[in-house]
């Protein structure tokens, strides 16, 4: 295993466990060939089921192989082909269609069964004593996990609002930090692409937001939740009267959960700490929340005109701050 994949811990666990069952199969087919035994190893699990059950159902091999009955359909062809099964309608109910091995397919049992054998004395010396067995029990335990819907619970549990709440950090733009400079163009950039086009004036406050933005007296804040940077917000001086709230973004999978609302909140503040009465922003009516939310945070329509600042934009806003 490379050690870029081991590095990438257990989010790599899918493609782990994909590479080793390739680099398996290869060794079991070379070893196959070896011996002149005409056999695909990927046939192996449907191949012992009918041979120990004859005249399975379709339907009863995807249950208990656990998978889908195109999977099985598939497979049931390529081991015709090679005429090793054929499928026999059932006596009391045509439709479904019995599962049984070929003469040829006997007698390929037959020779394959010292070859499993000598592979599975293989496997226990690589894996002596209980090792095999743990192996075993972990791969189940990773089955069942699969099966009980484990990841997708837990999914829902790490993206309930209230857990993202808890662990939000709003903390100032720190030039320093790479994490911060990459996110904050990576975040903005990510919904600029998917509504509109990344503008000159973007390209150019993300090259050097210290510069552009914080330096002539704005602010950018950055939203993490656990750590994960996951939005971003940046109040913009334009005049020493117009201040902008911009390059506002949250990560989609973190949409809907009060993120934005918080950044704006603080960046709110600090526009208040600087003596401002009014805070002001631009948008689109293309985009399909944003401007709801806004004026949900007390934003109404202004005459600044500032939305001519982007050729996306077409609506300005204000907030008169209390």
């Amino acid at each position: 295993m490379t050690q870029a994949l081991q590095d990438l811990g257990i989010l790599a666990l899918g493609t782990r466990f994909r590479v080793l069952s390739e680099s398996m199969m290869a060794t079991v087919k070379a070893f196959y060939d070896e011996h002149k035994l005409d056999f695909e190893p990927r046939w192996f699990p449907l191949f012992r089921t009918v041979h120990k059950q004859p005249g399975i159902g379709m339907m009863a091999l995807s249950q208990q192989l656990g998978v889908s009955h195109a999977a099985v359909n598939a497979f049931c062809k390529q081991l015709i082909a090679a005429g090793l099964i054929k499928l026999t309608p059932d006596t009391k109910d045509g439709r479904i269609k019995q599962v049984t091995l070929t003469p040829a397919g006997q007698v390929l049992h037959t020779r394959l069964e010292p070859a499993w054998f000598v592979l599975r004395q293989a496997l226990e010396t690589a894996f002596p004593g209980h090792e095999a067995q743990q192996i075993l029990n972990l791969v189940a335990r990773l089955e069942e996990a699969v099966d009980d819907k484990a990841v997708p619970r837990g999914l829902k549990t790490v993206l309930k609002r209230e857990r993202i709440l808890d662990g939000l950090d709003i903390v100032p733009f720190n030039a320093a930090d790479h994490d911060h400079q990459r996110y904050f163009e990576a975040l903005n950039t990510e919904w600029l692409e998917q509504y509109f086009i990344v503008e000159p004036v973007d390209r150019q406050m993300f090259a050097d937001p210290h510069g552009l933005i914080i330096a002539p007296g704005g602010a950018i804040y950055m939203a993490a939740v656990h750590g994960q940077i996951v939005g971003t917000c940046a109040l913009v001086k334009r005049t020493d009267d117009v201040y902008e709230l911009a390059k506002m973004a949250v990560s989609a999978v973190f949409q809907g959960k009060g993120i934005g609302t918080a950044l704006v909140r603080v960046v709110e503040d600090h526009a208040r700490s600087l003596g401002l009465t009014k805070l002001y922003l631009v948008s689109s009516v293309k985009l399909p929340h944003a401007v709801p939310t806004y004026r949900k945070l007390g934003y109404v329509d202004s005459a600044a005109g500032l939305h001519e600042l982007y050729q996306r934009s077409d609506i300005s806003l204000e907030k008169v701050l209390t």
